[in-house]
């Protein structure tokens, strides 16, 4: 399995290279915090035989079915932030591209609402 740290690195560097104007110490806090919200609804695989579960971290280890959950989150966190600093740099003459923060905030509250139904898992027990 893959950990936080190794996913942030490889949407920045392989899948946004171009297009994205966040560094690492700003995208990491925003996976983990996604992996934080998706914690509260689903128990995180790397951490289901630890008692007490550590806390989540750059280092957690997520595995791809986990990532398909929470990437969405982390994507629109980081699109966020990045509207955020684009709208701070408006008064300096930078022009505006994307969707503006708040347009954004919508979406993440959107999602937010649905993880409890995304992250669901229930084992299948026959009889």
């Amino acid at each position: 399995m893959k950990t936080l740290s190794d996913r942030v690195d490889e949407y920045l560097l392989q899948e946004r290279s171009i297009s994205n104007i966040l560094d690492v110490e700003i995208a990491l806090p925003m996976a983990v915090a996604a992996t934080r919200f998706y914690a509260g609804y689903a128990a995180i695989e790397s951490h289901a035989d630890l008692d007490p579960a550590p806390a989540i971290s750059p280092d957690t280890e997520i595995s791809n079915s986990e990532w398909s959950v929470i990437r969405p989150l982390f994507v629109l966190y980081t699109e966020k932030e990045s509207a955020i600093q684009l709208e701070a740099t408006g008064m300096l003459g930078v022009g505006m591209h994307g969707r503006s923060s708040s347009e954004v905030g919508q979406e993440i509250t959107q999602i937010e609402m649905e993880m409890p139904k995304r992250a669901f898992v229930q084992d299948i027990i026959t009889v």
